[in-house]
């Protein structure tokens, strides 16, 4: 595992290099997080995951979008349309390190909103695509982050902060910002649409329902090589004191990883 930054002078990204074990081929996965506070609480099942993908034989990269993490940038300069550019940055680099033509895609959350992107707009960079709990309606996902900001109330905190337009517009939730910029594209995303357009194989796994799912199953069990899974595990993303705080589903990641076998 090899820490480094990658990117451009103006876009410094901070990448973790898993190199396949046993010398490995030419197999290679990016991975996209989620965003915010989702990532902060995904982090270390992403983390294992990719150690899984490592063992089997792929080299993996994760890295932190511009903005966020590690990386280079203010948190409230994080865009999607920015972070499906260093989506970009990521393949390419991967593809160095590895020697790969292509690699496979694996997304959480809106991580897998921007991967879905990613694999419309560079179809001959990417060969395959994991899309795990994506953000199928962009508009109720927005909501859903709202609501659950106004939820929870901590001793001592006040009400969700405001910026100014200096700083983006917007507000706060759960602890970063949500600019306009950000909910404008955060509204915008539709991903039953991209999916229906994309020609590669798809494996979109899920432990909870919700509405647009069955499109996107139907969708996919039309095709060869792509598939869905509903799957009974903890949301990794949202942490519930003490319930779920740290948990690793391991039923879904090793789902993952024998599909992408």
């Amino acid at each position: 595992m090899t820490p480094f930054y990658f990117g451009s002078r103006e876009r410094r990204l901070f990448g973790v290099y898993h190199p396949a074990q046993g010398g490995g081929g030419s197999r290679a996965v990016v991975m996209c997080y989620p965003w915010g506070y989702e990532y902060v609480n995904a982090h270390r099942s992403l983390v294992k995951l990719a150690s899984l993908l490592s063992q089997e034989g792929y080299h993996v990269l994760r890295f932190d979008y511009f903005g966020t993490g590690d990386s280079a940038g203010e948190d409230h300069e994080m865009t999607l349309q920015g972070s499906l550019s260093d989506i970009s940055m990521a393949i390419e680099e991967l593809k160095d390190l590895s020697g790969a033509d292509h690699v496979s895609v694996i997304g959480l959350r809106v991580g897998a909103a921007l991967a879905a992107q990613a694999a419309r707009k560079w179809p001959d960079d990417i060969s395959s695509l994991v899309l795990w709990d994506p953000i199928l309606k962009g508009a109720e996902y927005l909501q859903e982050l709202y609501l659950l900001d106004d939820s929870m109330r901590i001793p001592g905190v006040g009400p969700a902060a405001q910026f100014s337009p200096e700083r983006g517009g917007g507000r706060e939730v759960m602890g970063f910002p949500v600019t306009d910029a950000l909910a404008s594209e955060f509204s915008g995303l539709d991903v039953v649409s991209t999916i229906s357009e994309l020609k590669l194989p798809v494996f979109m796994v899920a432990i909870r329902p919700v509405p647009g799912q069955a499109d996107v199953a139907y969708e996919l069990s039309s095709r060869d090589g792509s598939g869905f899974e509903l799957i009974d595990d903890q949301p990794v993303w949202h942490e519930e004191w003490p319930d779920n705080v740290g948990v690793i589903p391991v039923t879904v990641l090793n789902r993952i990883v024998s599909w992408m076998n």
